[in-house]
This record gives structure tokens, sequence and C-alpha cells, in this order.
């Protein structure tokens, strides 16, 4: 029967499921909460239909309730992503229309008095260390009507089509981009994150709009970036001397993208605009302003005080930032920082830790238990063998690409008692199995899930140690990496390089 109805059942769940997006959507400005409902069940509904499909179609035992729980939790986690916005745009105490700046529209960099900018889903604007900051979160997605599939519009827009642009005041000034290049580091380094997220990055990115002209600058220069203008002596100003070098060595460059245009110095990110990208990315900005030459300020903008006011802004990270990622992230992003590592969002540590802690506790029990063995450490106990399962023995179950099989290690089951109850254990078994009533004497872990060992034959406990030791080794190492960096290979190099230059030296070569 159900390979009958299987296919239907499948196709009706999505089916439903679509119905019910367009439902909420359709719903969304009469009952905010009738709404919700049907994105909740929605959600539901599509990871029941995809729970049947690999149960059944395929043969994929998945927990029940794992599925109910998913699609909840994005729900809710949206929820709070709105809520805590809003919480801290109140605290900062800023204006919501902007005075300054550019906005979004198709990919552009519009101006304020633009006729048709694209709608800002949220928008901040306060003054800090003496800069003026903006903060806009944005779609890529264009503005909806009332289409009729708005609803999954709306899904799709919170999924994966959100930016935020953050800009700093500057005086007016041509237009200058600053852009990563993929693949920029080869052949000496391999970045395959840092080009994800450049990439990542290049989908919601706000090109300055007016005609600019490719600039080049250096040949190591041009294979890390590109660099576009609309005044190429501006961009040699802006690019000689210290901004180069920092822009060449602050990895935060390689995988933002910075724009010069008007009144305005700006970045954007792939995501909403949180409290951390506001001030990580508008110190960066701070930063940079100020390594500008003086001369470049007064030359194009016939401004003189702007570069005064930018180094004396407080720009290292506590007086920036404050402690405004808690008692945890502050100190963490603060070594990260020192060691040129990208700073961490509280759900990017939140989210780290889970998993180091979780691959810690899932490997230190099967450790212990056959580290307990090798050792001779573990209980030894009579167990009674009530069955057996000889080596080499197929199972197999039908699924829809046809049988799948496995085959078996040979194992003995069989129970023993301890503190006055009867328990239940198995055991791998090497060389020739007992018959069932014998009664053999065997190790058993001492830690929760009591596996059993051979005890003239140790070689399944060390290739279980080996392989569950995998488990707490990447958690600490993960753990390491999140709270203790050090300092990547790249930047150690380079780090070597400007020393041995400042001193007079001549650098080292790199080795091939």
């Amino acid at each position: 029967m159900d390979d009958v109805l299987g296919p239907w059942a499948i196709l009706g769940g999505y089916a439903l499921a679509f119905v019910l997006l367009w439902i909420a959507g359709w719903t969304e400005r009469k009952s905010r909460t009738m709404s919700a409902v049907c994105y909740a069940i929605s959600g539901i509904v599509l990871s029941e239909t995809t729970l049947y499909w690999f149960s059944v179609g395929a043969d994929s035992a998945v927990p029940q309730l794992l599925w109910f729980v998913f699609p909840l939790a994005v729900t809710a986690l949206i929820a709070w992503r709105g809520w805590h916005q809003r919480n801290w745009i109140k605290r900062l105490g800023g204006v919501a229309e902007p005075t300054f700046g550019v906005l979004p529209r198709m990919g552009l960099a519009v101006p304020l008095d633009h006729p048709d900018p694209w709608p800002r889903r949220a928008t901040v604007e306060f003054d800090h260390q003496g800069h003026r900051l903006l903060g806009i979160e944005y779609s890529i997605q264009p503005p909806r009507g009332e289409e009729a599939f708005a609803g999954v519009s709306r899904v799709a827009e919170e999924i994966d089509s959100i930016n935020s642009a953050v800009q700093l005041r500057i005086p007016s000034v041509p237009a200058l981009m600053i852009s990563p290049l993929t693949k920029a580091l080869e052949p000496e380094h391999f970045t395959p994150l840092e080009d994800a997220r450049i990439v990542r990055n290049a989908f919601g990115w706000l090109q300055p709009d007016t005609t600019m002209q490719e600039f080049k600058v250096d040949p190591e220069f041009d294979r890390r970036f590109s660099v576009s203008t609309s005044d190429p002596e501006f961009a040699a100003a802006v690019l000689a001397g210290d901004v180069r070098e920092m822009v060449m060595t602050d990895l935060w460059f390689r995988v933002h993208h910075v724009a010069f245009h008007g009144d305005a110095m700006w970045t954007t990110d792939t995501g909403g605009l949180t409290e951390d990208r506001m001030f990580d990315n508008s110190r960066r900005l701070a930063i940079l302003a100020a390594t500008v030459p003086a001369t470049v300020w007064e030359r194009w903008a016939g401004d003189r005080e702007f570069h005064t006011l930018s180094t004396r802004a407080g720009t290292d990270y506590y007086s920036w930032s404050g402690n405004r990622g808690g008692f945890v992230r502050t100190p963490v992003n603060h070594r990260r920082e020192a060691a040129d590592q990208q700073p961490l969002t509280s759900v990017s540590v939140t989210v780290r830790s889970l998993i180091a802690l979780a691959l810690v506790v899932t490997g230190f029990g099967p450790v212990v238990n056959s580290a307990a063995a090798i050792t001779g450490l573990a209980p030894h106990v009579q167990l009674t063998v009530t069955n057996t399962s000889a080596r080499g023995n197929r199972h197999c179950v039908s699924t829809t690409s046809g049988l799948s099989c496995s085959t078996d290690r040979a194992t003995l089951r069989g129970t023993y008692e301890e503190d006055g109850s009867v328990r239940e254990v198995s055991a791998d078994w090497f060389g020739d199995l007992p018959s069932q009533g014998d009664v053999v004497e065997i190790m058993v872990g001492p830690l929760w899930g009591h596996p059993g060992y051979q005890v003239d034959d140790r070689t399944y406990a060390v290739t279980d140690f080996l392989l569950t030791l995998v488990l707490p080794f990447l958690g600490l190492y993960l753990a390491r990496r999140t709270y203790l960096p050090r300092p990547s290979r790249r930047a150690r190099k380079q780090r070597k390089q400007r020393n041995l230059q400042l001193t007079g030296e001549p650098a080292e070569q790199s080795k091939p």
C-alpha cells in the first residue's frame, strides 16, 4: 500500500505546505497571529512530509520529534532576531531616518533624494566617538506588491535575502570601491571559507551609483583586490602608503567590500543588521578614515578638520565596542583581533560552544570505556551467552534504489548480574564463538553504554579508542580556535616580514 500511496502522500504534503505558506502571506496584514500559526503549521507539515519520505522511501530512521522542533525553532529564532534588533536600536537612541549616506536599490547605492529607493527593513543613525554612523538592513529581493506568492517571497527573504550596510559619514569625495578577490592567495594559501564569504557578501553589495573605471595599484595588491574609481588621482592618493598596507594585512578587508562615495564610506554583510555588525564594521571604517592622509580630505573634500577628528576617535576595541559583547564574547573577540581572526557574533560563539561541548561529551564515554578495556581496568564479569552472530552475516533491506546490505562482525550477546540486577550486554568477538548457554569472562565499560570487550583480545578496544578519540579532539580543537586563537601561519609570516623590514634587514623569501 505504501508503494502505491507513498508518492501521492509526499506530493500532497508538499502541496499542503505550499498552500499554508500562501495563506500565511495572505493573512499577514489582516492577522499576524493567524499568519504565524500558518507559518508554523506549514513548517511542521513540510518536516513531517520529509520525514515520511526518508523513513518510507529511503528507509532512514529520523527521530520524529526533531522534525516537529526544527520549524518551531526556526520560527522562534526569526521572532527573537526581530525583538533583539528593536531592543538594541532603541537602547542606542538613534534616529530611524538617515540624514546622510546612501540607500539600496537594485544592487546600487543611490542618494537619499532618489525618487524610488527600495524599502528598508530597519534603519538606525547615531553619533559615536565623534563619528556619525548609519546602519541599514535591506533585502536584495525587489519590493513585494500584492502578488499571489507574496508569502513565499517573504519566507525566502527571511532565509537568504537579508543584507546589512554600515556607513560612516565623511566629507564628500569621489567614488572609490575596493573589493576582495576569490582565490587571491593562491598558490601560497587556499582559503575556501574566505572565498565563500566573499561570494556571499558580493550578492548584497551596494555599488556606487556612478560611472567608474578599473584602477591598478601594483601586482601584489591587484592579485588580492580589485579597485574601481571615478577619479584615478583620488584612488592613487588614498591607496598610497599606510592605507594600502592596512588593506593588505588586515584580514577584515579579505572578506569585506569597502566604498567611498559622496558623504559616506560603507561596507555590507550578508545577514541582518545586528549590534555586532554595526559596531565591528563601523570601527573598521573609522580606522580606515583615520589612516587616509589628511591631504586627501583637504584636496578632494576641502575639509581640514576631518582627519583630526578621525585620529582623535577611540578606535581600539574596548573604546569603540566597550563590553557590548558581554563578559564572554568581549574578551574572545579582543583575543581574536590580536590574532588577526574575524570577530564572532553571539550566535557564532553559542553555536561553536555547543558543537564543541557536544563533541567532547559524545566522545568522552566511548573513549573512557575503550581505554579502561585496553588497560585492563574495566570490570570483569561472567557473561551467560544468550545469542551469537557469526562474522560475515549479511543483512539486507529493500529501498527505493534496490537492496541495501551490510556485513556484521562476529558478536555475542548475553546477561550478567551486578548489584543484584541482571544486565544485558553485547561484545564483538575474535576467534571461535562460544555456544548459547556458555559462560565467558568479558570486560564491561564503566561508563554509560557499558559496552562489552573480549578479555584475551584488545583489537576492538583499540579500534574503538582510536575512532572515538577523534570526537573529543575535534571538540577541544574547536574550543581552542574559538576561545584561545593564535595568529594564522599567513599572519605570522606577514608580521615577521614587517618586523624584518622595520629593522632594516632583508625579509626572508617565502618557502615554496
